[in-house]
C-alpha cells in the first residue's frame, strides 16, 4: 500500500522535529514534535504548499524573505529563527525544505 502525500511529508516533518528538538533542546519556545503532532496531514500539505509556493527563497536560502511569508505559523517561524542563530543547522534546514518543496512540487497539476 502507497503512503499519501500528507502521511509523507508528516513522516519527513516528525523527523525534523526531532532533529530540531535534538539539536535546539532547552532554547525551544514550543514542544516541536506536539506541535507536528497535533497537525492533521492536510494541515501539514496546506503549510508544505506554502513553502513551495515560496520556493525562490528556499533556493537561495534567503532567511529573511522566509521569516516574511504570511500564513507560516508563527511557532514555526520562532523555531525556524533559533535554526538561523545556529550555523551548524543552516545545511540541513535548508535540505529539509527543499525536501518539502520538491514533493508537493510533484503533486500539483
Amino acid at each position: 500500500m502507497s503512503q499519501t502525500v500528507g502521511a509523507f511529508l508528516r513522516e519527513k516533518l516528525t523527523n525534523m522535529g526531532v532533529w530540531m528538538t535534538t539539536e535546539l533542546g532547552e532554547t525551544l519556545t514550543v514542544d516541536i514534535k506536539q506541535y507536528i503532532a497535533e497537525r492533521s496531514d492536510t494541515e501539514i500539505a496546506y503549510v508544505v504548499g506554502i513553502l513551495g509556493s515560496n520556493s525562490t527563497k528556499i533556493t537561495h536560502r534567503d532567511w529573511s524573505g522566509l521569516a516574511r511569508v504570511g500564513d507560516i505559523p508563527v511557532e514555526l517561524l520562532d523555531v525556524f529563527q533559533l535554526i538561523r542563530k545556529r550555523d551548524d543547522m543552516h545545511d540541513k534546514f535548508w535540505r529539509y525544505l527543499e525536501l518539502f518543496v520538491q514533493v508537493i512540487s510533484n503533486t500539483e497539476s
